[in-house]
Formats: structure tokens, sequence, C-alpha cells
């Protein structure tokens, strides 16, 4: 008798439910396994008084359906720079002034690419406006910031800055 209760109570809960429409989560951090694309400009890093390219760093975006729109940071490592030095590293995140620094990631230079993780869904910030930027961690003021990116209007805010160190 108590299982028929129990039965017949959740037919009619799954028929009340089954109009109702679900609207997908505000902020889906991560990666939902859809394609990541270059946006904007990269920004460049170097070394040695500007005379040794060390790398870039640009930002990427996902587009995840529903409205949801991932940022991440990828900095890729020049191959002339990890033949030649070793024992340095990367610092990658995503940047905004609307929102905070997310995905903070430390890379070596015996890995080609870094990237910022996890993804952080674009409407964290509002106006949905974001930036990527790699720091070589022996020098903290060296950092490259790639284009400021306005995704709502899909147009730059501001040039990428190049670092050095």
């Amino acid at each position: 008798m108590n299982i028929r209760k129990a039965l017949s109570a959740v037919v009619v809960a799954g028929t009340a439910l089954a109009g109702m429409t679900v609207a997908p989560l505000a902020h889906a951090d991560g990666d939902c396994g859809a394609a990541w694309h270059d946006v904007g400009s990269p920004a460049n890093l170097r070394i040695n008084s500007k005379q040794t390219y060390v790398g870039q760093v640009e930002q990427q975006y996902q587009s995840c359906g529903g409205g949801i729109t991932n940022v991440r940071a990828h900095f890729q490592w020049a191959g002339s720079f990890q033949q030649n030095y070793s024992g340095w590293v990367v610092h990658v995140s995503v940047f905004s002034p609307y929102y905070q620094r997310a995905g903070d990631q430390w890379y070596s230079e015996a890995t080609k690419d870094a990237y910022s993780s996890p993804g952080i869904e674009i409407h964290h910030a509002s106006p949905d406006a974001w930036t990527a930027d790699a720091t070589l961690t022996p020098c903290p003021l060296s950092g490259a910031v790639s284009t400021y990116w306005y995704y709502g209007a899909g147009t730059s805010w501001a040039a990428p800055n190049d670092g050095w160190c």
C-alpha cells in the first residue's frame, strides 16, 4: 500500500513538471566539449631587454549553446625558447575588471601549450568583456595581455599589450 501511494506521488509530480521549461545555468564554467576559437589579437612575451621571444598569449572562447560561452587564456611557448632555456614558468589566466582574475594556472616551458582552467562563463562579468594574460613567474611585472574583447558586440575594447622582463 505504501509503495502504491509513493508511485502515485511520483506520477503526479512528474506530470506537473512535464510542462515546465528548465532554464540553462547562467554560469556553466568548464569545458562543454565544443571547439575553442581564437578571438582578438595575441600579445607577445620577451626577455633579455626584449631581444628573446618567449611566446604569446591569446584569448579563446567556446560556444556551448543555450547562451553559454566560456573563455580561457592560451599561451604558446616559442620553440626556440624551449630549446635554449629551462626552469621558466608562465602564469596564465583570464581577467575582467567587471569580475576578477580567474582560471589561474602555472606551466613550465616543458609544455608547448598552457591554458587557464576551468573555462570561465563570460556572463560572470557584466558587461561581458575579458582579456587573457600571461606572466613569467621570475618577472612579476612582465605580463602580456591579449585584446580586451567585448563579447556583447563582438568587438575589441583595447589592443593587446606585449610584456617583457
